[in-house]
């Protein structure tokens, strides 16, 4: 509730005007007003975006249902303006709720009540989680971290059958939400796999662990996704191509249970291998162009490079700052380090939970790696065991006979949280560079009030622009940052980087009426830096094209009217 209440603070600014800090949290609120207006429950394409086309969009409904709740059940009471507010900044606040309860009991079943208050103390003020919990941060992003928190809970329950079918609900749910649930659904699979080889009395959470996410995942999908979704092919999200390699999993794990006595751990071995082997080869007839690993490979040249590219937190480490790197693997090598001395600190089935999580979190270290945006679920992974370091340590910093170490090492533990370790690490290594130029905030709702007065229209406007304008216009637009509107975003992209007659003839094609452009906005920086002779970069110099008339507008926005040819 401290949390809570301080968070509510920091962004009380921010809160009335509903002031998101990332484009995905506005298309959510475009894509939840959609759904109260009447678009169906089956249908998230977004239809004002490239009219008359529409945008595809593969969100789940899931993340919608408590902001639509709470927005229908605030609505007959504060109106429809105050409901969107209060529901913007409460659920995410609902769902730190939730990770907060399911860490602390996933910490104590595997080291006690103290080292799980601990968790929780330290899962409060961990920048890279609470990051993903701030009011208004209502995209899908805080939903896998806390199902990753409920399948952790799974795989400690002291009733194995029981922690397979939590853990199996959990990640079916986050396969629903995001594709990006797929490492992790391997990463549980394997370490119940290896608990069921090791010892017979974990084989229920496997067996239990395999028939609840083949049996579930299926049925969710239809439900979620309509009949047709079964047999649909796509590489970014679940569908056809990933739902028929669980329903194997499933199958072939019940038919070598049945067929096989589990009681050696050979056995046990066969089991696991033929479960695991009906789904990988059940993915090698499905995948198709999935198999490359790359969900974002039908995306055109121009696109990957000036759009996907730019997208840091999708990318690999290597392609980050050595800030980014620091605070990537930081906690995560900490917590690694202190769950396995943990382990070794420990016997029978305590050991045993340690080198589980160990596992688990290793694995999510290398999601992290991969992709800087999976850095929160490797850090949640890791309180445990740096909960379990401090407190170790700091019983053997009372136990000194030297006040001085009493007291100064107790205090200098407080180096070893996360918070402090990101908080040292970026004053040592962060850039300083004095030219360097900050974007402004132009899906701002006063920023963006000139185009309130226009009537209803289509804009030509950058990506990163075009969800603010969904939600506070009636406006339609051409793109915006999604990667399956793959026509739109090139669209908009070729257009800001070729020179004004290429330029004026894309945007025509388009049927916009305006271009829209904001100074500051670092995608224009970019196109413009791309192609100096390009209409982004025209734009920015205050020399427009003739087929373009300057309106008056105050502030960063610029707009201007599409001559007719």
């Amino acid at each position: 509730m401290l949390c809570s209440a301080v968070m509510l603070w920091l962004f009380r600014a921010d809160i009335p005007t509903l002031a998101f800090r990332d484009a995905d949290d506005a298309m959510r609120l475009a894509q939840i007003r959609d759904w109260v207006g009447g678009q169906t429950f089956w249908d998230v394409s977004q239809h004002r975006v490239n009219p008359p086309l529409g945008g595809p969009m593969h969100w789940s409904r899931i993340v919608d249902m408590p902001i639509i709740a709470l927005i229908l059940l605030f609505k007959p009471l504060l109106g429809a303006a105050c409901a969107e507010i209060l529901a913007c900044a409460i659920v995410p606040l609902l769902l730190l709720g939730g990770l907060t309860a399911a860490a602390f009991i996933a910490a104590r079943r595997i080291a006690g009540p103290i080292v799980a208050l601990l968790s929780v103390a330290l899962l409060l003020t961990t920048p890279s989680i609470l990051v993903q919990f701030t009011p208004l941060r209502i995209d899908h992003h805080g939903w896998q971290i806390l199902l990753a928190a409920v399948a952790l809970c799974g795989a400690t329950d002291d009733k194995p059958a029981r922690g397979g079918i939590i853990a199996a609900l959990a990640l079916a749910l986050w396969l629903q939400i995001s594709s990006e649930s797929l490492p992790y659904v391997a990463l549980f699979g394997a370490a119940f796999a290896l608990r069921h080889w090791i010892a017979r009395d974990q084989a229920p959470r496997f067996i239990a662990f395999a028939l609840t996410l083949g049996g579930v995942a299926l049925p969710l999908l239809v439900l979620l996704r309509g009949p047709n979704a079964a047999m649909a092919s796509h590489c970014d999200a679940l569908s056809y191509v990933y739902v028929w390699p669980l329903v194997a999993l499933a199958i072939a794990t019940l038919a070598a249970t049945r067929l096989i006595d589990a009681s050696t751990a050979n056995s046990r071995l066969a089991i696991a291998l033929i479960g695991g082997g009906a789904a990988l080869a059940t993915f090698a007839l499905t995948g198709g162009s999935c198999l490359s690993g790359d969900p974002f490979a039908t995306i055109g040249p121009l696109a990957h490079k000036l759009w996907y590219l730019r997208v840091m937190e999708g990318r690999p480490i290597w392609e980050q700052l050595l800030t980014i790197r620091g605070l990537i693997l930081m906690p995560a090598l900490l917590g690694l380090a202190a769950s396995i001395s943990a382990a070794r600190a420990t016997q029978g089935e305590a050991r045993m939970l340690w080198l589980m999580i160990a596992s688990l979190l290793l694995g999510a270290t290398g999601v992290a790696i991969l992709v800087m945006r999976a850095l929160s679920v490797a850090h949640l992974f890791a309180l445990p065991g740096i909960a379990w370091l401090l407190t170790d340590l700091f019983r053997r910093l009372r136990a000194s006979s030297h006040a001085f170490i009493r007291v100064a090492g107790s205090a200098a533990l407080a180096l070893l949280t996360p918070v402090a370790m990101s908080i040292i690490w970026v004053i040592i290594t962060a850039p300083a560079d004095p030219n360097e130029e900050a974007g402004i905030n132009c899906g701002a709702s006063q920023i963006l009030a000139p185009l309130r007065t226009l009537p209803s229209t289509t804009l030509f406007a950058p990506l990163d622009i075009g969800p603010p304008i969904l939600i506070r216009t009636s406006h339609a637009i051409i793109g915006t940052g999604h990667h399956r509107n793959t026509a739109g975003i090139t669209t908009v992209i070729q257009a800001f980087v070729d020179s004004p007659d290429k330029a004026r003839a894309i945007i025509t094609r388009t049927h916009a009426t305006y271009v829209v452009t904001c100074d500051g906005l670092n995608e224009l920086r970019l196109y413009a830096k791309t192609s100096p002779v390009g209409l982004a970069a025209l734009l920015a110099r205050g020399t427009p094209p003739a087929w373009l008339e300057p309106l008056p507008a105050k502030g960063p926005l610029r707009l201007y009217r599409i001559r007719p040819e």
